[in-house]
């Protein structure tokens, strides 16, 4: 009886990890826009708060086979919800309504090649140097590493970092492209309403 939890320990850690990344991500979305009302993926925006949540199930199911994956899905998450709560001040004091306005109001207003430039920083700030130290470790055999550590931690650590950079710009530039459009319809909604 033993020996079965034994086997089953190494996958419910990593569920657990995986659990309080999502966790951290969706409770810093939900603190900053409750009505996801400022939600750059749209998938999630349309699903709701409860389905979005649901989504979650098979993320920390898969992450739990290995604690690569989990620690990817921790650290990627942990980036997602730092990112999150970062201004979040502001969006609270202003408001979801009033700051989602203040942002298609600019958004409308600026240079498509200023908002490309100003939200491909996440590229230079995260992608890159995760990028490059990822390069460092998988290419460069001379440089002499412990395997299970740098493979099994660090790797994971660096390649969430990576997409974190990646994903960041490419969802900020497609939102604010999406802000930019005249409103389809009367009170220009990011999400048809249900």
């Amino acid at each position: 009886m033993v020996e079965v939890f034994q086997d089953w320990t190494p996958v419910m850690v990593n569920a657990f990890i995986a659990g309080v990344g999502r966790a951290l991500d969706l409770i810093s979305t939900w603190y900053v826009t409750p009505r996801l009302k400022l939600e750059t993926s749209r998938v999630i925006g349309k699903l709701g708060w409860r389905r979005a949540v649901a989504l979650q199930l098979p993320v920390v199911a898969l992450a739990s086979l290995h604690v690569s994956a989990a620690l990817f899905v921790f650290f990627f998450s942990l980036f997602l919800a730092a990112g999150n709560v970062q201004g979040a001040w502001f969006v609270r004091e202003v408001g979801e309504e009033k700051y989602f306005s203040l942002l298609v109001e600019a958004a409308r207003k600026a240079r498509w090649r200023e908002i490309v430039l100003s939200e491909a920083a996440h590229l230079a700030l995260y992608a890159t140097p995760a990028t490059v130290l990822t390069w460092v470790i998988l290419a460069a055999p001379s440089i002499q590493f412990p395997p299970w550590d740098t493979y099994t931690l660090a790797l994971p650590i660096l390649l969430a970092l990576a997409f974190y950079g990646c994903l960041g710009t490419f969802r900020m530039l497609m939102h604010l492209h999406r802000l930019r459009k005249p409103p389809s319809n009367v009170e220009d909604e990011p999400f048809p309403p249900k």
